[in-house]
């Protein structure tokens, strides 16, 4: 039995797994530009966050400005180091980005140096996912969510880190509380999970049997789950889920067959969404950019920076719009509403006027201006942007597993509070929910 799974592994590893994949045409390519130069602005700004998806992307790009990215991974060092020394927020899923784009950029993640530190990212991630393991443990979900579970998964299989291979195994497992958020499936967290699984049976040649069984089983799951999400005209989950979707069925080729998707649909259909600033966020960019060149998160540990070009031909482009967005002088009406949707202790609306090509964001701005003892929130900055952590001070809790879900009349909106653009006579609601 051990020498037909070390040969299956044998096998994965011979092969190249990107061969359900595609790539952008060359007619094509010139979005990819626009999408690699848009991502350069954003993440060049003065104001704008250090950002390792952004880096991640661009160094698995087929075309690099190198000097652009060597800033990009000095931001990122330094925010790190930052964090840990002062003690700042830094999750698990956070750091495992980090770890990946310094591997991208041929950097040791195990040595991150920065004002006069050096930094461990592999053995702080390490740390990391034993902390989350163990409040699962305790109280039956992780410190973070699943989705960051998988990235850390994902970056200790590609930097040889330390974890246990059977609780990944049954880490994995399918339970709704793992992949659905707010009652629908989450193509984002089952298509990391994808690609953390795949990565261990691709590298790991002392998989138990046993694990190797569980975790073949959650692949095969995810992977008819996400193909179950997938749109008569190719996208999967959401325009924003795709990306990733793509990933992770590109690398599936043990487990599909070249019908069960149609990748150049797909591909197709996201890049026409590019002209139309569907993907101007550098967030929603860098998540879908490494499908469009046919790799993948699993390509990070074989990345050779010296055989890079330097051959990215910065281009100008207009200037970003704040999170006002491009607003007129015209006023428009918002029916605004923020409810208790777990104990059900308050349910308020308000009617709030704001101008035209305003997002949701300014409408809670002025509903708390109006009534800030309804209407009062916080919130963080994030890399997607302002993320609501409380409104009226209930505070969202990752152990209750509670967050704020945002709406347009029913239905769940795939952007932020910050990119969102309201509609005159709109009804948006900010829902405090269980996912």
């Amino acid at each position: 039995m051990m020498k037909a799974v070390l040969g299956f592994l044998f096998l994965l590893l011979s092969q190249r797994q990107c061969c359900l994949g595609c790539a952008v045409s060359e007619e094509q390519r010139p979005q990819v530009a626009y999408l690699l130069n848009k991502m350069i602005q954003s993440a060049t700004a003065p104001e704008a966050l250090p950002n390792p998806s952004v880096l991640l992307a661009l160094q698995l790009a087929r075309e690099h400005n190198n000097s652009t990215n060597q800033i990009l991974l000095q931001r990122i060092a330094q925010d790190a180091v930052d964090r840990v020394q002062n003690g700042k927020s830094f999750s698990s899923g956070q750091v495992a980005l980090y770890a990946l784009a310094h591997q991208a950029s041929c950097s040791d993640p195990r040595k991150v140096s920065a004002k006069g530190t050096s930094l461990d990212l592999v053995q702080l991630l390490e740390k990391k996912f034993e902390m989350e393991l163990e409040n699962i443990k305790i109280y039956g979900n992780p410190l973070s969510n699943y989705y960051q579970l998988g990235l850390c998964v994902l970056t200790l299989c590609q930097l040889q880190g330390s974890f246990s291979l059977s609780k990944t195994a049954d880490l994995f497992i399918p339970e709704q509380k793992k992949y659905y958020l707010g009652g629908q499936f989450s193509v984002d967290i089952a298509s990391i999970a994808v690609l953390a699984q795949i990565c261990i049976q691709s590298t790991d040649n002392s998989t138990l049997p046993e694990a190797n069984g569980t975790i073949t089983a959650n692949i095969q799951w995810l992977l008819n789950k996400i193909l179950e999400q997938k749109s008569s005209d190719g996208v999967i989950g959401n325009m924003y889920s795709t990306g990733e979707a793509i990933q992770a069925l590109s690398v599936a080729n043990e487990y599909l067959t070249p019908e069960s998707w149609n990748c150049r649909q797909t591909l197709d259909r996201v890049v026409s969404e590019i002209p139309k600033g569907t993907f101007d966020h550098p967030m929603a960019a860098a998540q879908l950019l490494p499908s469009l060149e046919d790799r993948t998160y699993l390509d990070v540990s074989t990345i050779n920076c010296s055989i890079g070009k330097d051959d990215l031909i910065l281009i100008a482009l207009p200037t970003i719009p704040s999170t006002n967005h491009h607003q007129s002088s015209r006023l428009i009406t918002i029916m605004y509403t923020v409810t208790d949707g777990v104990s059900n202790t308050f349910t308020d609306s308000t009617s709030v006027s704001v101008p035209e090509g305003s997002v949701l964001f300014k409408v809670m701005e002025v509903a708390q201006e109006k009534d800030p003892k309804r209407f009062r929130f916080t919130y963080v900055n994030s890399t997607w942007g302002p993320y609501i952590t409380s409104v009226r001070g209930l505070v969202a809790d990752n152990n209750k597993r509670t967050y704020w879900q945002l709406l347009s009349g029913e239905t769940p909106l795939s952007k932020g509070a910050g990119e969102y653009i309201v509609s005159d006579g709109e009804s948006m609601v900010v829902k405090f929910t269980t996912y």
